[in-house]
């Protein structure tokens, strides 16, 4: 180390680069992830003020959306079933979105109370750091998704129990988006769909293609 050139090598200095960086990206999707979990936890003491946590009321907008022959949020059993791969350690596990939603709530709370192991660079024999920690991050995004997709299925089954009236007629506009259609297809949308169809993708960012 030279004299008084900041007190840190040119090692150190990379390390600390990256490090900055990844935590800046994990504590960007643990910011996400603690807003999502507030909305989703408002909206079930809203619909479902009989069951305490997320994980009865969506559990219970499960059975009765599939009782009424409908379908859960596009991508709900993909995205549980990957998100459950990083909790649980296994792609084995069961692929049910109530499941997901109550792994995704404890991966928040512990980190809220940090318990979550914090990431660090990987380095080479020559000392170059290198970005790591992309289970941690993955586990932390996907976490919101998840979340997101329990909004939806609660919003699902409100509809289906007629708390929220949502006829045809209505309409939201999405923009810039591929929305699956019944061929099996998708067809880029840039006006006004219906309720129905936003709900499905409204997990979806602008443009994304609807599949994982």
């Amino acid at each position: 180390m030279a004299y008084e050139d900041g007190g840190m090598c040119s090692a150190g200095d990379d390390f600390d680069y990256v490090w900055s960086n990844m935590m800046g990206e994990w504590q960007l999707h643990q910011v996400r992830l603690g807003y999502t979990r507030a909305a989703l936890e408002a909206l079930v003491r809203v619909l479902r003020p009989d069951l305490p946590t997320p994980g009865p009321a969506i559990e219970a907008a499960e059975l009765r959306l599939t009782q009424a022959g409908q379908e859960l949020p596009l991508h709900a059993r993909e995205a549980a079933l990957h998100f459950l791969g990083h909790p649980m350690g296994s792609t084995e596990s069961a692929a049910s979105l109530a499941v997901a939603v109550t792994q995704a709530v404890g991966a928040h709370e512990l980190a809220a109370h940090g318990f979550t192991r914090i990431p660090q660079p990987a380095h080479d024999d020559d000392m170059q750091s290198f970005p790591a920690g992309h289970d941690e991050i993955c586990t932390s995004r996907e976490a919101t998704s998840i979340l997101l997709l329990g909004v939806q299925a609660l919003l699902a089954w409100a509809v289906e129990e007629q708390y929220i009236v949502a006829p045809n007629e209505d309409k939201f506009l999405y923009e810039g988006m591929w929305v699956p259609d019944s061929a099996g297809g998708n067809r880029w949308v840039d006006q006004e769909i219906a309720y129905g169809d936003y709900l499905a993708v409204l997990q979806l960012d602008h443009g994304d293609p609807p599949d994982l």
